[in-house]
């Protein structure tokens, strides 16, 4: 198996995430190089992480990566993503591949014309979530009527969302406002707070409608990655049942129902997923063996491993013209009032004329 070997540019907590996934499957991914902006930081990425932190394109260039993966600010994603896709290189992108609805156009224009670029929107690929997904596909829930979805944020929720609902680029009507709201604070990425101190947070619902009959809605809190007051929450509803968290219930072939939970087998000590079943079917099983990564990196090492393939392939793990119209509906709910939103349609080529079909809210006509 030829090791798969990848440059990140970049140096915040998300950098981080590519050098564990090469520590913990050193035998599949190599981090060849990490680009940071100064040689400061690069001596404290080396002290710190033990990993091969560098100055400058050309040192990345020298460590000869397979592809670049983006891990800058969302500000300078766009303009790094192009930067090295114009120095030849496949680019792996975090999330957002862009903030304006002319960067997606023109990202897509590069890819169209050849440029090997992909988006890393890693939630499909979470255990938990993978495993959910096959169960809807599975047809145990029947045809998909509704889902209800309070745990990622904005593009992440809309690819999501599609997903569990079975749903390609098809029309939808959209509204969304957001809140600001008093909330306790109780966690930070690094810290615990037990102050009891109140403040102000965001939060955003938005109401879907799609052109095929579905609907959805999103409910994010802008502090919910961290709270430990605020759970992650799912509910998908479909014509012979609905699961809602971990719990399913169904109607059987004599339309009797019956209902059983998800059992997700994690590692209490790592966060490892090491399967998930229902009812004795493995919907999940670890796509690398037991390694000791938790989510977040499992599904990152799964992109990693996509991007190699759709350089050698083309096959795309997750389409480009997905992770636009997601990022894209992402603006759509940050517009500063309610307004209906137009998704793209489906076809061979549904980014074509994308900027004037994008040019202003389009809603399709139930």
């Amino acid at each position: 198996m030829k090791k798969i070997r990848y440059a990140v540019i970049g140096s915040g907590w998300r950098s981080l995430f590519y050098g564990r996934i090469a520590r913990a499957l050193p035998e599949r991914f190599e981090l060849a190089a990490l680009c940071c902006r100064s040689a400061e930081k690069a001596a404290r990425m080396r002290r710190d992480y033990g990993l091969p932190a560098v100055v400058g394109e050309e040192a990345v260039a020298a460590a000869r990566p397979d592809f670049i993966v983006s891990a800058v600010s969302k500000q300078g994603m766009c303009e790094t993503v192009r930067a090295w896709l114009g120095r030849g290189y496949p680019v792996l992108s975090e999330t957002p591949a862009a903030l304006s609805m002319e960067d997606l156009a023109g990202l897509w224009r590069l890819h169209q014309a050849g440029a090997k670029v992909q988006v890393a929107e890693q939630y499909r690929f979470y255990p938990t979530w993978a495993a959910l997904l096959r169960l809807t596909e599975s047809g145990l829930l029947g045809a998909p009527v509704s889902a209800y979805l309070s745990a990622v944020h904005d593009y992440h929720a809309a690819g999501l969302l599609r997903g569990l609902l079975g749903l390609g680029r098809e029309e939808f009507c959209l509204t969304a406002r957001t809140y600001t709201v008093p909330v306790t604070d109780t966690h930070t990425r690094t810290e615990v707070l037990t102050e009891g101190r109140v403040a102000a947070k965001q939060q955003r619902v938005a109401a879907f409608e799609y052109e095929g009959g579905c609907m959805a809605v999103y409910d994010f809190m802008s502090d919910q990655y961290h709270s430990r007051i605020r759970p992650r929450t799912v509910r998908l509803r479909g014509t012979r049942g609905e699961v809602d968290g971990r719990e399913v219930r169904f109607l059987n072939e004599a339309n009797l129902p019956e209902n059983a939970c998800l059992e997700v087998d994690e590692d209490p000590a790592t966060g490892e997923v090491r399967g998930v079943a229902f009812r004795g079917r493995q919907l999940y099983r670890p796509p690398f063996g037991l390694c000791g990564l938790p989510e977040d990196e499992t599904a990152i090492a799964v992109m990693l491993q996509g991007m190699a393939d759709y350089i050698e392939t083309g096959a795309e793990l997750y389409p480009f013209a997905d992770a636009l119209e997601d990022a894209y509906t992402a603006l759509l709910m940050d517009a500063p009032a309610a307004r209906p939103g137009a998704g793209l349609a489906g076809g061979e080529d549904p980014f074509a004329g994308w900027r004037q079909r994008r040019s202003g809210p389009r809603p399709w006509k139930p």
